[in-house]
C-alpha cells in the first residue's frame, strides 16, 4: 500500500480485493460524446496495476509497478494505452469497412464490433484494446451456437470478406463430414462449391495464382470417426493463415509458409497425436470466385 500511495495514488481495500484510484491531471478526452474521463481504478494483481474502471479503460494494457516512479508516471502510460486503443479503433474500422462490414463503437466502453452474416451464420465480432478480433456470439439459422474461447484472428489477414467467411466458419460447422461431402459433388444444388481436382483437371498442373490473389480452401476429415475441419486462407504470396477445428471448436490456429506446410494429413496426425493411417480425407472445395 506505501508504495501505491507513493505513487500518488487513492487506496482501499485489501488483498485481492485491492483496488487504487488515479486523478488523472489531463483527462482522457472521449471520442464518442462530449465526456472526459477523469478518474481511473485499478485492481492489483502480481505487481502490475490493471485498469478496471471506468468502462472506457477496462481491458487496457496493465502498468508494471516497477515501471513507474510517480503518478505522472502513470498517467502518461494509461494515456498511451488508451490513444493506441483509439489507434486501433480507427485502423480496424478502415479494415472492416473494406471486407464490407459495418463497424460500431460502443459510446460507453468504445468497444468495436461488428456483424457479419453469410448462408445463414451470423457471427458478432468484437476487437480488444490491442486491436485483436475474436467471435463473441455466433447464430445459425437463430439458434445461438457455442463459441470457443480465446481464439483470436488478426483482420488484415483478410483481404477479401469471402476468405474471412470461410475461416471463421469452420469453427461452427455442423455437417459431419459425410454429409458435407455429398453437398460438394459437382452439380449439388445452391452449393457453388468446385473440388480442387475439377480446377486441376480442368486447367492443368501448370496454372497458377497470381501474387495478389485471394485463395481459401476447406478440407474435411474424419479422424477416429470424429469430425475435423481443416480451412487455409492466403495471407500474402505463399504465406497462409490456417485453422483445424473439431466438435469441441479450435484445435490449431496458425500462420505457415507454403514451403514448410507438411501437409493437411500429416499436421493433422501430429496435433491431435494419432498415427497418419487414423486421419481420413473425406472432400475438400473451394468457393468459387
Amino acid at each position: 500500500m506505501d508504495r501505491l500511495r507513493q505513487l500518488g495514488l487513492e487506496v482501499r481495500g485489501e488483498g485481492e480485493g485491492l483496488e487504487a484510484t488515479l486523478v488523472l491531471t489531463d483527462p482522457l478526452s472521449h471520442p464518442v460524446g462530449s465526456g472526459a474521463v477523469e478518474r481511473v481504478t485499478f485492481q492489483v494483481r502480481e505487481e502490475r496495476l490493471v485498469p478496471v474502471s471506468p468502462p472506457e479503460v477496462v481491458g487496457l494494457r496493465p502498468i508494471a509497478l516497477g515501471a513507474v516512479r510517480e503518478a505522472r508516471e502513470v498517467e502518461a502510460e494509461v494515456a498511451d494505452a488508451f490513444n493506441e486503443h483509439l489507434f486501433h479503433v480507427q485502423r480496424r474500422s478502415v479494415e472492416l469497412r473494406a471486407l464490407g462490414l459495418s463497424p460500431q463503437v460502443d459510446p460507453v466502453s468504445l468497444v468495436l464490433s461488428a456483424r457479419l452474416e453469410e448462408h445463414g451464420l451470423a457471427l458478432t465480432l468484437v476487437a480488444d484494446r490491442q486491436g485483436n478480433f475474436q467471435v463473441s456470439a455466433a447464430e445459425r439459422g437463430g439458434q445461438a451456437l457455442s463459441v470457443p474461447p480465446g481464439h483470436t484472428f488478426e483482420l488484415s489477414e483478410f483481404r477479401e470478406r469471402g476468405a474471412l467467411v470461410g475461416y471463421l466458419a469452420a469453427l461452427f460447422g455442423e455437417q459431419g463430414p459425410a454429409e458435407a461431402a455429398r453437398t460438394q459433388r459437382p452439380g449439388a444444388a445452391g452449393e457453388g462449391l468446385v473440388r480442387f481436382s475439377e480446377i486441376l483437371q480442368a486447367f492443368g498442373e501448370g496454372a497458377v495464382v497470381p501474387p495478389r490473389s485471394g485463395l481459401e480452401l476447406l478440407v474435411l476429415l474424419e479422424v477416429e470417426g470424429r469430425p475435423y475441419r481443416f480451412a487455409v486462407a492466403r495471407v500474402a504470396g505463399r504465406t497462409f493463415r490456417g485453422l483445424l477445428a473439431g466438435g469441441q471448436g479450435k484445435v490449431w490456429a496458425e500462420r505457415f509458409e507454403l514451403d514448410d506446410f507438411p501437409g493437411v494429413v500429416p499436421l493433422v496426425a501430429d496435433l491431435l497425436k494419432v498415427p497418419a493411417e487414423a486421419v481420413k480425407l473425406v472432400g475438400s472445395g473451394a468457393p468459387q470466385e
